[in-house]
Formats: C-alpha cells, sequence, structure tokens
C-alpha cells in the first residue's frame, strides 16, 4: 500500500485557518500567512524538546511521533499524528516543548508560522475560532483514545490502536479500510504502554481470527464490526 498523501489543501486541519471563508480580504490574509513547504527524511527531527516553537506544522504526506525523554534518560512515545493532522499545537501556550517529533516515515509538511497566525486571527474573528475548534477537537480524541484503554488487555489495546489510525485517516479523507502502518511496533508498544513482544503477538492474534489482514505494516480491515467490539472490551 503506497504512503498517504494529502490531494489537495482541503482535506488538511488548518484549511479552515489558511481559507477562513468568512475571512474579509481573504487573500490578502493567506498572503499574511507566509506557508511554507517543507520535507523531512526518516529520523530528522521535526523539532526538539526544549525548543521554543515560532510555527504550526501541517502534515501533507508522512507520521510523525512525538517523544518524551523521562528524567532517568529512557523514551516514551506520547503522541503519534498522520496525514491531515497539525503537529505543534502545544506551541500556542508559548512554552518550550515537553516533545522532539521525529519522522518515522518520509513527511512532507506546512509550515505556518505563530505570529502570522496571530496577526491575521486578530484581524478575522473566523480564524481565531478555527484553532480554538480544532484545538478542542484535539485534546477530545486525545482524551477519547486513552479513556478507551483504561483495564483493556494486550489485543483489545491494538485493536482501539487501529481503529484510532483507521477513523483519523478517514476523517483527513484517506481510506481507513487499507492503510499502511507507518509506526513500528517498538513506536505501537511504548505508545501504548507494552511490550513490542506483547503488541505482536496481538497483531498476530487478530490475523489469526482474520479481524485483520496484517502484512508487516500494511493493514486491511475485515471486520470492522469485531475490531470495535474488541476496541470497546475492557477485562473483568
Amino acid at each position: 500500500m503506497p504512503e498517504q498523501t494529502l490531494d489537495g489543501c482541503r482535506r488538511c486541519s488548518l484549511h479552515g485557518v489558511c481559507a477562513n471563508q468568512d475571512a474579509p480580504r481573504r487573500d490578502a490574509a493567506l498572503r499574511r500567512l507566509g506557508v511554507s513547504r517543507g520535507t523531512l527524511p526518516v529520523g530528522r527531527a521535526l523539532f526538539h524538546a526544549g525548543q521554543n516553537l515560532d510555527a504550526l506544522f501541517a502534515l501533507r504526506s508522512g507520521s510523525i511521533k512525538e517523544v518524551l525523554t523521562r528524567p532517568g534518560g529512557s523514551e516514551s512515545v506520547v503522541h503519534v499524528s498522520v496525514a491531515g493532522e497539525v503537529v505543534g499545537i502545544a506551541s500556542l501556550a508559548g512554552r518550550p516543548s515537553r516533545t522532539s517529533a521525529v519522522a518515522v516515515t518520509a513527511t512532507r509538511y506546512c509550515r505556518i508560522p505563530l505570529a502570522a497566525v496571530a496577526a491575521v486571527s486578530n484581524e478575522t474573528p473566523g480564524v481565531a475560532h478555527e484553532l480554538m475548534r480544532m484545538l478542542a477537537e484535539k485534546m477530545s480524541s486525545a482524551q477519547e483514545f486513552v479513556s478507551s484503554l483504561i483495564e483493556q488487555d494486550a489485543v483489545s489495546r491494538v485493536a482501539a490502536f487501529v481503529l484510532d489510525m483507521s477513523t483519523r485517516l478517514e476523517r483527513a479523507g484517506f481510506n481507513g479500510d487499507r492503510f499502511r502502518l507507518g509506526f513500528s511496533r517498538r513506536d505501537i508498544a511504548s505508545y501504548l504502554g507494552m511490550t513490542m513482544e506483547t503488541v505482536s503477538r496481538a497483531f498476530t492474534e487478530l490475523n489469526r481470527r482474520r479481524i485483520l489482514d496484517v502484512r508487516a505494516k500494511d493493514l486491511a480491515l475485515l471486520r470492522i464490526g469485531d475490531l470495535r467490539l474488541l476496541a470497546d472490551a475492557a477485562t473483568t
């Protein structure tokens, strides 16, 4: 399966910021945003922990993991992002980033300077409203996913992760039934608080039950109803 790539800006989470339909002098506002594009090879960081971010990053293709370094030096994956989503929203709080954002697949992105976003937001209430809506949606989605993992067994946790990825890709206009999962088993294990071996066994079990067709990182959701039942099931 090919890597997911946005066909155009309309599918991007920041579309409402860059092209707000209620904005007066919209063309002038778009020019003032100063959007630029960039690429990241696998393993390269979009930004590092401790860095003061001065921009939002909209992913056009690829996948990003945000890594938190613990006091003892160990690292944990605390968030993952896919094409169509925005990285660096925490920069709106005005504090240094607590995480490093690293490309797990070749990634293309748009960079939108925060200063330009703030200037356009002051002139255009619709842009400020869109930023608030986007932030609230991101927080709500994260809370729902974390709450879905409470008291779940390993297979259910992996099922919930796959279902979450499927939903997020569909939201961006991609095929949520068949896709390439850019994240490694190690990354998924860190994100879900499991061991890599347990994650691998869970994928093997989902494949054995024919709920998923698992071919390395390529996934096909064969019985999405059963996948949802597993994702919603808590151990007793």
